[in-house]
């Protein structure tokens, strides 16, 4: 494994999510795309060992969620932790971030506190949202500053550069799959994005529209 699958190794997540991920879905892995194919019978005979942990897709599909949450997997827009991932790919997109590397290399070198002018790299930023899945690879103030003034709180904590750009990023990407920011956004595949510029008609308009298009 690189530094940047260690590092999301260490965050948030339970010894069952960990060990899925670093014994078993590397293991199984496409070293060139990252990618696995997910066999449920497989994967609880390994989590499983001496005593039944998991015995269900939908237990398997938490797990999952756990290292997607972290940006160690992540699925494609027409598939959804509720549904059956068996036989499906899904893809690891740290596993082959070799690019990273040039850029994150510097971010790695000392280790500091949160304070209020932080601003993440914006081309780590960028690269990090592109790997972990991060649709609307931008961020508002307030996510900006919700995030500073957390981390604010805890003043004994210290992380690189890297490691701080890292977390605000899942931060974001956490924050976008449970609720939208403003009621302008819109809901693309597992995330809430803000549109682009342009017209969206809802269904509603679009049936007055067929209602009345004939008449003058």
């Amino acid at each position: 494994m690189n530094s940047l699958e260690l590092d999301a190794l260490q965050l948030s997540m339970s010894n069952h999510a960990r060990a899925l991920y670093s014994v078993y879905l590397i293991s199984k892995s496409n070293a060139i795309k990252g990618n696995v194919t997910i066999s449920y019978k497989d994967i609880m005979h390994f989590l499983n060992g001496k005593e039944e942990v998991v015995t269900l897709g939908r237990q398997v599909n938490s797990l999952f969620k756990e290292l997607d949450n972290v940006g160690l997997i992540s699925i494609n827009h027409d598939q959804s932790y509720k549904r059956s991932l068996n036989k499906q790919v899904i893809h690891l997109p740290l596993s082959i971030s070799r690019d990273l590397f040039d850029i994150s290399t510097d971010k790695h070198q000392s280790f500091v506190k949160m304070n209020v002018s932080w601003r993440p790299d914006a081309d780590l930023f960028e690269q990090l949202c592109q790997l972990v899945g991060v649709i609307d690879k931008g961020y508002s103030a307030d996510e900006l500053g919700e995030y500073i003034a957390y981390w604010l709180g805890y003043p004994e904590k210290q992380f690189t550069d890297y490691q701080w750009t890292q977390k605000f990023v899942l931060n974001i990407k956490q924050r976008r799959q449970r609720l939208p920011v403003n009621k302008e956004q819109t809901k693309v595949g597992h995330q809430w994005i803000t549109p682009q510029a342009g017209i969206e008609i809802d269904d509603n308009v679009k049936q007055l529209v067929e209602k009345y298009s004939g008449k003058s």
